[in-house]
């Protein structure tokens, strides 16, 4: 394992600050971390992520293009993208339900989605990309199966994600990277106990929730990671994947959870949608025509520092692809900030007037 350092130094109630160290590099949760399919966010130049901490990158994709003979030339992803800071790699899993294709125990087999070729994802193949990849945090390859599959399908993917994790535990061997496990199980609050301690009888350095933001309610993800979370060591790192909404991530962080994901801030931003707190509004209704404030009064990202609503409007309806760089920016920016006064928030002990005042702001 690679140069780790985990310390929690704040609880409010079941929220927590942790300070992380992985590689020498230092990071607080709560955590959002942006998402860099391809090692880059559609319109925005990563240099303008000037405060996130750590970037996720796709495994599944990566691999089909550029390649990982690209990237070897490169030493890796970090040398490829630019990117100092840290770097999490998703294992393919994800596409193994996104994409169709043919799952058998030994792994995942996929159409090329650029050529119609096949190729099969197995633990082995995943681990060796992530190992080119050489990204700060690798995931294991695991079965995500719909939400409201049968519960013998969630025990089947429950049963199948801990043997290719077993398998990704003992071949994994770069010094250089963090490696988590993922516990499935769906809504079956049994299920997601029994995959939470297979998990966590493999010793990761972290673990991840995962199997959720697919379509189930906030009620029934609140219930299980309620469920589920007290299963997971209090010295390891926890991740709901694939959830970015800031109400969707509040709600969680309050139950401990300390890392997200997802595309949501950037792909709202392409649709003219601009994140305000817990909420977000649509830039192209007419009433924005002639606003010369800020898309966000209290925000000083680069966009909100230097442009009107009425300007951003304007090239959202005429230039839309050059207004995507300015949304997009705010999007994340305003979400990372917002973690960050969580982080501060939790910090105060003053978590739950936090929570209420930005629900009902």
């Amino acid at each position: 394992m690679n140069s780790y350092k985990f310390e929690t130094i704040a609880i409010d109630k079941k929220a927590r600050v942790n300070k992380v160290n992985i590689n020498g590099k230092e990071f607080l949760t709560p955590i959002f971390m942006p998402v860099a399919t391809r090692g880059s966010i559609k319109s925005l130049p990563l240099d303008y992520l000037q405060n996130s901490k750590i970037l996720l990158a796709n495994t599944y994709h990566l691999y089909l293009r550029p390649g990982l003979d690209v990237i070897k030339r490169s030493n890796g992803l970090h040398e490829f993208i630019n990117w100092k800071n840290l770097i999490l790699t998703d294992s393919g899993g994800f596409q193994g339900w996104s994409i169709p294709n043919k799952l058998d125990n030994s792994g995942i087999n996929f159409k090329n989605i650029y050529d119609g070729s096949s190729f099969k994802m197995t633990p082995k193949l995943s681990m060796e990309i992530q190992n080119i990849l050489n990204s700060d945090i690798a995931m294991i390859l695991d079965n995500l199966v719909n939400i409201d599959a049968s519960y013998e399908n969630q025990k089947n993917a429950i049963t199948t994600t801990f043997n290719w994790a077993s398998e990704a535990r003992n071949i994994h061997t770069n010094k250089n990277q963090s490696l988590f496990g993922i516990v499935q199980g769906g809504l079956s609050k049994e299920l997601r106990g029994i995959s939470a301690e297979q998990m966590i009888s493999l010793d990761f350095d972290g673990y991840a929730i995962g199997g959720l933001a697919i379509g189930e309610s906030s009620e029934d993800r609140i219930d299980i990671v309620k469920h589920t979370v007290d299963y997971l060591p209090k010295n390891k790192l926890r991740y709901v994947m694939g959830l970015g909404d800031i109400k969707g991530m509040i709600d969680l962080i309050e139950l401990g959870i300390d890392m997200f994901d997802c595309v949501w801030p950037a792909r709202l931003a392409r649709h003219g949608k601009i994140i305000n707190k817990s909420t977000f509004f649509n830039l192209k209704n007419a009433k924005y025509q002639n606003d010369i404030n800020p898309l966000v009064l209290d925000c000083y990202c680069y966009t909100c520092k230097n442009y009107s609503k009425s300007y951003l409007r304007h090239l959202l309806i005429n230039e839309s692809t050059s207004s995507w760089f300015y949304l997009t920016l705010h999007n994340i920016v305003q979400t990372e900030n917002i973690i960050k006064e969580i982080q501060e928030s939790i910090l105060n002990s003053n978590f739950d007037k936090y929570k209420e005042n930005l629900i009902n702001e």
